[in-house]
């Protein structure tokens, strides 16, 4: 073992017997005095009795879930991991260590060695319940592979949080679009969270974008359910049912439009970066090139923002939709002197 890794478990053992001095009977003035001389001595040791405290608390609450993993099990990780403690006999603390050895003493002892047990046990179940987060900078995708065999896709500036339980799978969608492919277990159901919106998957394939205003649902492969608000569904409850190509609209207000036979191949074309649009307005395809690229496009103009096209467009190709946009009689380009265009109309022409 490295010297920072045994002075890191000593640390953690002496922060685990302060905490059994305080917890265990009235500690002296002495007792005070020599924990703040211990604890000045360096953040390791605040942050590792700060640690002892927090999983203590933890472990109390009213709200703590329990782990479903064997104790042996943990234990055997911990050992694994950086964080265990490795318990030496000849350790005692610093408010022990000139005291004469006394059953009193030699059950706080115990406590402390049990304490620092469980405290490296405790780090290594906490990093196996914290919830894994993936996210996306602008401009940029990713594709990434659970530890259930589901992928996930996030579109640009996209964040997700994945909490993975032995029958239970969440993905929560904290900012914009991700498409799922998700690994058939009908024991495990696969929720997916987005706004105030619950989808529900065994085995499918579809795909969560989310917007300020709205959250659009498209289901390329298998059936998704929308789960009721409150975002809890008994086992034999009726679901809305979301078949191959419907998508559903889920708008901030809390209304939902649902539409059949959508074009799949153009809801995720964008994992190709390609953004496929049909009978859609000049002003939501400029917005939507502007999710992906830097010099934002603006029309200026509201009837030239209602006029829609059909047509494929590279998401990274601003240049080719100006180059369209420059072909409408009357229309105007100028740069709007921060790297982005403003579109307006010319009403002489």
């Amino acid at each position: 073992m490295s010297r920072d890794t045994d002075l890191t478990a000593a640390i953690a053992e002496q922060a685990a017997d302060w905490w059994v001095v305080f917890h265990t009977e009235d500690a002296t003035r002495e007792d005070h005095r020599e924990f703040g001389e211990w604890v000045a001595r360096s953040p390791e040791r605040v942050a590792a009795y700060l640690r002892m405290a927090q999983l203590q608390k933890t472990l109390k609450s009213p709200g703590m879930r329990w782990p479903t993993t064997p104790a042996d099990e943990l234990i055997r990780a911990a050992k694994a991991s950086g964080e265990v403690v490795h318990m030496r006999r000849s350790f005692v603390a610093p408010s022990l260590k000139h005291r004469r050895s006394t059953p009193r003493t030699a059950m706080r002892f115990a406590l402390s060695m049990a304490a620092a047990l469980l405290l490296s046990v405790g780090v290594v179940w906490f990093m196996q319940m914290r919830p894994q987060e993936y996210e996306t900078p602008f401009g940029e995708q990713r594709s990434v592979m659970l530890e259930d065999g589901s992928r996930v896709t996030l579109n640009t500036a996209s964040k997700i949080q994945v909490r993975m339980y032995k029958h239970h799978r969440i993905v929560e969608l904290l900012a914009g679009e991700a498409l799922f492919d998700v690994a058939h277990d009908a024991t495990r159901p696969f929720d997916v969270r987005a706004a105030d919106s619950v989808l529900r998957a065994v085995g499918t394939r579809f795909d969560v974008d989310m917007r300020p205003s709205r959250t659009t649902v498209t289901v390329v492969e298998g059936r998704v359910a929308l789960l009721p608000e409150g975002r809890h569904a008994a086992p034999d409850a009726k679901l809305p049912i979301l078949g191959v190509a419907d998508r559903l609209v889920i708008h901030s207000s809390g209304a939902a439009v649902m539409q059949h036979g959508t074009n799949v191949a153009a809801a995720i074309a964008w994992t190709q970066r390609q953004l496929v649009f049909e009978h859609r307005p000049l002003g939501e395809i400029a917005e939507e090139l502007n999710r992906y690229n830097r010099a934002r496009i603006e029309i200026d103009d509201a009837q030239l923002r209602q006029q829609e096209i059909t047509g494929t467009f590279q998401s990274n190709d601003t240049a080719s939709f100006l180059d369209f946009l420059a072909n409408i009689p009357g229309v105007v380009i100028r740069t709007d002197g921060n790297g982005g265009y403003v579109v307006t109309v010319d009403s002489r022409q």
